[in-house]
């Protein structure tokens, strides 16, 4: 190996070790963020099955769909609409705020504003007997 060759693995290592790390780390970060929205939709769609029963309140609807979560802590969903059974069709939507634990700092970094205030929804609709 040439003496002017010794150092140009290093170089070339510290070149792709960003990227390689940033692609990584959004694989790692788009499945968390998937995983959440599958546990929404579970969620979503437990809360709709309850509502069709008409006699259920809405707190015991709204526990119905914490308990269908699995892996978002229940502190961390909200249910901005839920309709019961009546002349319509029963449909609750849950909602949890979402943190990007890597991409977001990373794109911050340089500037980006991408990942801040992130809410994943879902909405299950359900027909009423």
């Amino acid at each position: 190996m040439a003496r002017s060759e010794r150092g140009a693995s290093a170089v070339e290592f510290a070149i792709v070790f960003p990227i390689l790390f940033l692609v990584i780390a959004g694989i790692v970060d788009f499945g968390r963020a998937y995983f959440y929205q599958i546990q929404l939709a579970n969620a979503a769609r437990e809360g709709a099955r309850a509502a069709v029963i008409g006699t259920l309140t809405t707190t015991q609807i709204q526990d119905r769909a914490k308990a269908g979560v699995g892996g978002i802590p229940a502190a961390d969903l909200s249910f901005p609409g839920m309709v019961t059974c009546g002349t319509t069709n029963a449909s609750v939507t849950v909602q949890a705020s979402f943190q990007w634990l890597i991409m977001g700092p990373a794109i911050r970094m340089v500037g980006g504003t991408w990942g801040a205030g992130n809410v994943l929804s879902s909405t299950a609709v359900v027909k009423c007997p």
